[in-house]
Order: structure tokens, then C-alpha cells, then sequence
């Protein structure tokens, strides 16, 4: 079963890989990008239901039975902590049947977990799969609650300690248990018509799932957990070589708990443009660009316009003629900051008043970030016009 696992895991891998070229992070809207600051939908309900398939001693097959399936329905709360990650609490119950050579077990279980989840296109892609799919890990910690007894599958009657336990010398014998006892848990061991407490066992779920988005409010999905509990008794077979567990499969529903208008945030990308500023706050050489950026403002900032310096700034232009200026950009837009007006001023100067001069003008923008080219600088005596699409 494991294997099984294991080789979902990598079918997973392959898949996320295979789609990673078809995600195009230039043409995202506003609401696909992360924000921390930004407000999203981050609690959902999710309803499920498949079969379970038990992995005991008293079962006669090694993957999925041949009958006697039985079905389970879960449901369970989730919490998205961010992008990739995300908590969940869950609740399933199912009833249980396994035979093997003249006996077989029935009863029934739930199970409270609580589990963390991992999307691992979040991980791999920095978002959704084609903003509709989404594979995730999950691993948790719970309880499983159960009753099971064992039967004679000719005879109907039930089974006890002695006639499993007592005719093969040297088998081990279940400690605490006479050989009048009954096999079975949650029932009475002198008479199993009658119920009492149920048998409890640590259970740690650890599996795959996949959701499709609908729309903003609604995903559904298939998840695949198998639940590997801490004790062998389940079937009440009690003295097996391994633990007991159990698959459980299901078909899920998810409703997106909040605004209508709001993304969930597990259906978002990762912002690269913020990531790049955090960088650049320790980068030494973005600090060296920003303070020559600052001085540069200041000498713009010193025109004739508003000092009494023009005279000095200008013989410096006519001798070396050659000049210098920086005019920024917001995120995505075409729009000259109001600061940088005086920039362009002094620019558009300098070209009236030295037509011959060559001028060079060169765009720079981040990875996400719509180029700007400018194709003609228009003279004019009023300002400087910057052509750009």
C-alpha cells in the first residue's frame, strides 16, 4: 500500500511538471497575485464520500476486495495559512467487513483527525495549476473509535478466543483474554449483542488529494488517504505481525466560506515583485543605486524653477555637456511621477539649448513589469512629451 502511495506521489510530481511551462505569471489580475495586506478568504467546509478498503489480518486480498465494499462519508473544517499551507479538521466514519479462511469480522468506526496540509504546486509552480487545479500532501494526528466482533462464516456463530487461539500449539494467545472470551471490542466479550465503550486507537493519516476550482465559492476533488492506526486490533484478531489500517477514498466538495467577490487564498500566486523589493532592501548595490537615485532628485531639485542656483547648474551643462537623469515608474504604469516633472525639465532644457547633442534613452523594468519603450522625444518649448506603447 505504501508503494501505491509512493507512486501517486511522483505521478503527482510528473504532472505538476509537466505543466509548469503553461503557467503565464506576466498576464495575472490584481486578485490572482498574494498580498499579505490584502484581505482572502481562508476557511472552507468540505464534504466527501467513497469507499474504505481495510488492511488487516482477517482480509483475503492484498489491494481492493472483491466484494463487500463499504462506504464511508467524512467531512471536515479547513483553515488556509497562507499559500501553500493550511489546517484542517476532520471527522469520517464507515462500516468494516473483512473474511479470511472460515471467519470474517464486521463493525463499524469513526475518526477525528486533525491534519496539516501542503500544496505542493504552490511549492512547485508558486500557484495554481492553470488557476483551476491543485495537488496537495496531507499528514495528521487523531483517534479512530471503533466496535468489531468475528463470526463463523458457515455457521453465523460468533467466534472466541479458544477456537481461533486454542487449536494451534504455540500460538500466541491475546494477553488479559480467557479462552471463553469472545472476540470483540465495544461489544460485551461474554454476550457481543450487547454493546459498551468502543475500543480506541491513535490513527495518523497521511495521503494525496486534488482539487478543481469551479468558481470563487466552489471546488470539488478526490483525496486519498491511507489512516495507519498504533495497535492490531481492529479486526480483534489482536496478536497480527503488523498494525492494522485502512484506505479510505473520497470524492469531495468544497465550499469556500466568505465574500462572494474574494479569492480563496490557496488560489493565488506568489507576488515575485515583492519578493524582489525584500531582496533589494539588503542588496549593496541597490542601496548605491537608490542613494545616486536620491542625489539626483536633489540636483533636479535645485532648477531655476524654485532656487536661485539655474547660472551655476547650466555652466555646468554648457562645458561638460553631457547629462544625466533618472525618471521612475510606478508598478505596471506609464504615468511620470509629479516629482519627476522637474527631471524632464531640466532634460528638455539642456536638448533646446544643445540641439546638436545625441541623446540616449534606455527602459529598465522588473520581471512582472510591462516593458516601456520610447520611440521619439518630441521638442517643445513648453515641456518634454514622451511617446511610449
Amino acid at each position: 500500500m505504501r508503494k501505491i502511495l509512493f507512486i501517486i506521489f511522483i505521478s503527482a510530481f510528473v504532472c505538476i511538471s509537466a505543466n509548469a511551462q503553461q503557467i503565464d505569471f506576466y498576464n495575472l489580475e490584481e486578485e490572482q497575485i498574494y498580498n499579505p495586506s490584502r484581505k482572502y478568504n481562508t476557511w472552507s467546509v468540505t464534504a466527501g464520500i467513497g469507499p474504505v478498503v481495510y488492511y488487516t489480518d482477517v482480509v483475503d486480498y492484498t489491494v481492493f476486495p472483491s466484494q463487500n465494499w463499504k462506504f464511508g462519508p467524512s467531512i471536515l473544517v479547513g483553515k488556509q495559512l497562507g499559500r501553500p499551507w493550511s489546517v484542517d479538521a476532520q471527522f469520517l466514519m464507515a462500516d468494516m467487513y473483512g473474511e479470511k479462511n472460515s471467519r470474517f469480522f464486521e463493525g463499524d468506526f469513526y475518526d477525528l483527525t486533525l491534519n496539516l496540509n501542503v500544496s505542493i504546486n504552490q511549492l512547485v509552480l508558486f500557484g495554481p495549476i492553470r488557476d483551476r487545479l491543485n495537488i496537495y500532501g496531507k499528514i495528521g494526528l487523531g483517534v479512530n473509535y471503533f466496535r468489531a466482533r468475528q463470526r463463523n462464516i458457515e455457521t453465523g456463530e460468533w467466534i472466541t478466543v479458544g477456537d481461533v487461539h486454542g487449536g494451534t500449539p504455540g500460538y500466541p494467545r491475546p494477553y488479559g483474554w480467557s479462552d471463553d472470551d469472545f472476540l470483540a471490542i465495544g461489544y460485551e466479550k461474554d454476550n457481543p449483542e450487547e454493546k459498551t465503550d468502543r475500543g480506541s486507537e491513535m490513527v495518523v493519516p497521511i495521503g494525496l488529494g486534488i482539487d478543481y476550482r469551479i468558481n470563487k465559492s466552489f471546488d470539488v476533488g478526490f483525496e486519498l488517504m491511507l489512516r495507519n492506526l498504533s495497535q492490531d486490533n481492529l479486526d480483534v484478531n489482536l496478536t497480527g505481525a503488523d498494525n492494522d489500517s485502512y484506505m479510505s477514498n473520497s470524492v469531495t466538495v468544497t465550499y469556500k466560506i466568505g465574500k462572494k467577490d474574494k479569492r480563496h487564498a490557496l488560489w493565488t500566486y506568489k507576488d515575485f515583485n515583492m519578493g524582489w523589493q525584500r531582496n533589494r532592501r539588503v542588496d549593496p548595490n541597490a542601496q548605491k543605486l537608490d542613494s545616486l537615485r536620491q542625489r539626483l532628485e536633489e540636483i533636479a531639485a535645485n532648477d531655476s524653477s524654485v532656487t536661485d542656483t539655474t547660472f551655476i547648474y547650466r555652466e555646468q551643462i554648457e562645458y561638460r555637456k553631457t547629462l544625466a537623469a533618472s525618471v521612475f515608474f510606478d508598478f505596471d504604469k506609464a504615468d511620470i511621477k509629479t516629482d519627476a516633472h522637474k527631471v524632464i525639465a531640466v532634460v528638455a532644457r539642456f536638448m533646446k539649448e544643445h540641439p546638436e547633442e545625441d541623446i540616449l534613452v534606455q527602459g529598465y523594468c522588473d520581471e512582472r513589469g510591462q516593458m516601456i519603450t520610447i520611440s521619439d522625444l518630441v521638442r517643445d518649448d513648453a515641456m518634454l512629451w514622451w511617446m511610449s506603447w
